[in-house]
């Protein structure tokens, strides 16, 4: 019987019913071919042909299990935090921000986050080099040289400078607390100091403070402060009546009054104020040399 016939599958398959068949009716070959008109030696031969198969696919199955044998859950999981480990290590050295870094090696940036916290808090504790396939390792010299030593020199000075070097700085971005937000604040509002020279004696962004200014509300209900008048030396004042094109642009404040004086300008006062003792007082201060 050709070769090409055992591995039609059609047929394979029409012989293993029958085959399967005559084990369970309990009768001989001879009598089940005799019934279901099949020939006696092509039974045979198509049962040794399917045996001899099966057996081989058996074999290859537990060759297969035997070769892929799956790691006990002891050794995933130190394999899954050396893992974790390594990659923790050389995003805090590269320098590179968490998501860049996650983006990078396609991993989730808050499981490297959520990594980070268990290892600096020692709640995990592992060396992931010890864990390397040999494969993975430098490669060790066998060849007795001066090599060895001058490499050993080395690293004797090195590890000197490696052991008194500070830890890498990981950048941090500063939290305030919200009482702290208000103090800074209130300190930009004492005489003398501006936003701007707070924000730069403790290193924060001058628009940072403003943003907290509008949200907690801190120093927007002050009252204004009205600077003395001075006239300019050399300049004419002028004797118009109509008030100046700058007045409409000038809103009041609250708690103001507008006073107009004799020459068309406005002035501010609190509430409740004397007119005309502001226009004096004014006039006073503008002929004092």
């Amino acid at each position: 019987m050709p070769r090409t016939r055992f591995e039609n599958k059609a047929k394979r398959a029409w012989w293993s019913v029958h085959i399967e068949a005559q084990k369970k009716s309990g009768i001989s070959v001879a009598e089940y071919c005799r019934k279901q008109g099949l020939s006696y030696d092509a039974f045979r031969t198509w049962r040794r042909s399917i045996d001899a198969w099966e057996a081989q696919k058996s074999e290859e199955r537990a060759r297969w299990r035997r070769r892929s044998k799956p790691l006990c859950p002891d050794k995933r999981l130190k394999a899954t935090q050396a893992f974790w480990a390594m990659h923790v290590e050389a995003w805090q050295w590269s320098g590179l921000h968490l998501r860049d870094y996650a983006s990078t090696h396609r991993l989730s940036p808050y499981s490297l986050k959520r990594w980070r916290v268990l290892f600096e808090n020692e709640e995990i504790v592992v060396d992931w080099r010890t864990m390397l396939h040999p494969s993975a390792l430098p490669l060790i010299s066998t060849k007795i040289g001066t090599g060895a030593k001058e490499k050993a020199a080395a690293e004797r000075l090195t590890a000197a400078i490696e052991a008194d070097a500070p830890p890498p700085k990981r950048a941090t971005r500063r939290r305030w607390k919200t009482e702290e937000k208000i103090a800074l604040l209130l300190q930009a509002e004492r005489h003398g100091s501006t936003i701007t020279s707070v924000a730069q004696a403790h290193g924060i962004a001058t628009s940072v403070m403003f943003r907290w200014r509008d949200q907690l509300g801190v120093g927007k209900d002050d009252p204004a402060v009205i600077l003395p008048v001075r006239l300019v030396a050399g300049h004419e004042r002028s004797g118009s009546a109509t008030p100046s094109l700058l007045a409409d642009l000038l809103p009041r404040p609250d708690g103001m009054i507008e006073v107009a004086l004799a020459d068309g300008r406005l002035v501010f006062a609190p509430e409740g104020s004397d007119p005309e003792a502001v226009q004096r007082e004014v006039t006073t201060q503008e002929l004092r040399p």
